[in-house]
C-alpha cells in the first residue's frame, strides 16, 4: 500500500493562527533538502526556503529530521500516485508501461536529469545507517514493483506480453532500469542515449 502520511496536529488556539499551508511548507523543505542534502541543510536554510518563522517551524515539525521524513513521505506518495495513474492510463497495459518509461526518459535528461531523484539522493546520503529512511525507500521500491508486476499480468492476460515470463522478476528489472536512468541523468546522460537504453530494456515486452 502507498504511504499514508500522518498530519501533525497543529494547535488552533486563539492568538496562534495557522500562517502557512503545511503541505506547501513540506514541499518547499523538500526543495531545500533536494538541493543541499540532509546534512548540509541548516535550520536557517530551511526557514528561508519554507518562509517560516522559527516558532512556526518547531510547532509544526519539531526538528529538521521531522520535516525531512515528512518531505520524503510526500515525495514517495507523489511517485507512487503518478506511477499508478500512468500504468492505468491506457487500455493497452504494454503501452502504459512504455508511457511510464517515456516519462522517466524526460525526468532523466536535461536539467531535470541533472537534479536527479530525491529518493536516490536520500539513499546515497542516508543509507545504510538510517533505519527510518531505509524502511521508506525499501517500501517504495516494493510498491513500484507491485505496480509494474500488476501491469505485466494485465498485459499477459490480453496477450501483449509473453505469459511464460515471470512478472515479478520482470517488474524488478524494470524498476532497476528506472533507478539506473535517474542516476545516469545526474551525470548528464543524453536524452537520445537514454531513450535508446529504454528501447533495449523494454525488449522483453515485445
Amino acid at each position: 500500500m502507498a504511504f499514508m502520511v500522518k498530519r501533525p496536529q497543529i494547535s488552533s488556539s486563539v492568538g496562534r493562527p495557522r500562517e502557512f499551508e503545511l503541505d506547501d511548507a513540506v514541499r518547499k523543505a523538500m526543495d531545500v533538502f533536494w538541493n543541499r542534502g540532509y546534512h548540509d541543510a541548516s535550520l536557517p536554510d530551511l526557514l528561508e526556503g519554507m518562509d517560516l518563522s522559527r516558532g512556526s517551524f518547531y510547532k509544526a515539525f519539531v526538528d529538521k529530521r521531522g520535516v525531512y521524513l515528512r518531505a520524503l513521505d510526500v515525495y514517495i506518495e507523489d511517485a507512487l500516485r503518478k506511477a499508478g495513474e500512468t500504468l492505468h492510463s491506457n487500455p493497452s497495459p504494454k503501452a502504459a508501461i512504455r508511457e511510464a518509461f517515456a516519462q522517466h526518459v524526460e525526468a532523466s535528461s536535461g536539467k531535470p536529469g541533472l537534479r536527479g531523484c530525491f529518493v536516490v539522493l536520500s539513499a546515497v546520503e542516508m543509507l545504510p545507517g538510517d533505519e527510518e529512511v531505509s524502511t521508506r525507500i525499501s517500501r517504495l521500491f516494493r510498491r513500484l514493483q507491485d505496480l509494474y508486476s500488476a501491469a505485466i499480468i494485465r498485459a499477459q492476460a490480453v496477450g501483449e506480453i509473453d505469459s511464460a515470463l515471470d512478472e515479478r522478476t520482470l517488474a524488478k528489472f524494470l524498476v532497476c532500469q528506472i533507478q539506473g536512468m535517474r542516476v545516469l541523468g545526474k551525470a548528464g546522460a543524453d536524452r537520445e542515449d537514454t531513450k535508446a537504453m529504454v528501447d533495449f530494456a523494454l525488449k522483453p515486452l515485445d
